[in-house]
């Protein structure tokens, strides 16, 4: 059922919920809602949930694009934005970090859409590369001399985020950087002091240790990370979305035989083998769906985390846990906290495959599923 509320407030006729958490590993608490935050249980509530379910504080999409139903490049729709944001919500998504598109779709959906309907999102605003950079027509280019500027503007657009694409094919040249690491790290000098993080598309092989050593926040796929790179990356807490199952389609997409393709294989490879790496190093290894999937569907990317791997409570973590802790946001249970939940009726700690199935989603301390 869905009986998601349509005012920008809370209402005065909130329900009153009670909620028993069971947490992967074994602690159980029971907590009741309050205008939108976790009490300690008080009076009657209005419904309680059942007691036989694992609780998560929501799942994590830390590459959406939320602009589009599928990767088309075509300009974003506002109406089937706000729609796939709801459809994130029910399926238990609390959290979206949006990689921008062609244009300002999702910022206009974070404004018009009440928080209550949708999950919490940070966002970048148009996407942002070089002339022959990327698919033509689709990104602002930054002209040489231009970055700070570039980046002022993108920052003051976005929420939170600003999206570089690293790297991209030339003809019969194969991936080359769009930028160099003097001015990917005055990217993130300049995002920085606008209170905004930086991401990095990156599939070549030189990009993303430049990146990681310039200071980037968000490595999005990475295929190339070396060791070293994730030991700098986990030393400052910095983020990694390997995007497995888009690599996997664009691997299809180009042929296995290619040479594109055999890059990429090549570059996955190096993304098994270095998954359980990077959690060890303090890297946040968060899922990402890029419209392989819908955000609604984010549970299929940690499963898929899980088959190359990494631990089943690395991938709840990746899914859950982690994405919170690198925005900086509570994601826990604690009296006074957001009143945000997630209860699957199996522990997603030993299976990740009961993340494609929860029965409760709790928002803002109304059950919205």
């Amino acid at each position: 059922m869905s009986i998601i509320g349509s005012a920008g407030q809370l209402p005065s006729g909130w329900m009153h919920l009670r909620v028993v958490l069971r947490m992967s590993g074994g602690e159980t608490v029971t907590r009741d809602t309050h205008d939108g935050v976790w009490a300690e249980p008080w009076g009657t509530p209005d419904e309680t949930t059942p007691a036989d379910c694992w609780a998560v504080p929501g799942l994590v999409d830390a590459h959406a694009h939320l602009a589009r139903e599928e990767l088309d490049f075509a300009p974003g729709d506002l109406p089937g934005a706000k729609q796939r944001a709801r459809m994130a919500l029910e399926a238990g998504v609390g959290l979206i970090y949006d990689k921008g598109w062609r244009d300002l779709t999702v910022i206009r959906l974070i404004d018009e859409l009440v928080a209550s309907e949708r999950p919490e999102i940070e966002a970048a605003g148009a996407i942002y590369a070089v002339e022959g950079g990327y698919h033509e027509g689709f990104t602002r280019n930054i002209e040489p001399g231009a970055m700070a500027s570039a980046i002022g503007e993108a920052a003051a657009e976005g929420r939170g985020w600003v999206k570089l694409i690293g790297d991209w094919p030339r003809r019969g040249e194969g991936p080359k950087a769009n930028f160099s690491e003097h001015e990917l790290a005055e990217a993130v000098a300049v995002a920085e002091a606008n209170a905004s993080k930086v991401a990095i598309h990156t599939m070549a092989r030189d990009v993303p240790s430049m990146a990681v050593r310039a200071g980037v926040h968000s490595i999005e796929h990475g295929l190339f990370l070396s060791l070293e790179d994730l030991e700098m990356l986990g030393a400052r807490a910095g983020v990694w979305v390997p995007t497995v199952l888009r690599v996997e389609a664009v691997i299809r997409q180009l042929g296995a035989g290619s040479s594109g393709g055999r890059l990429l294989t090549e570059g996955l490879e190096n993304v098994t083998a270095s998954l359980s790496y990077a959690v060890e190093c303090g890297v946040h290894v968060l899922t990402g769906t890029d419209l392989v999937v819908g955000t609604d569907q984010v549970a299929l990317e940690a499963v898929r985390l899980w088959e190359l791997g990494m631990t089943p409570r690395a991938v709840l973590d990746s899914v859950s846990g982690a994405g919170f802790r690198a925005s900086g946001r509570v994601s826990g249970f604690d009296v006074g906290g957001p009143a945000n939940a997630v209860l699957f009726p199996e522990d997603p700690g030993l299976d990740p495959r009961a993340l494609t199935r929860p029965r409760h989603v709790i928002r803002m301390g109304r059950l919205v599923r």
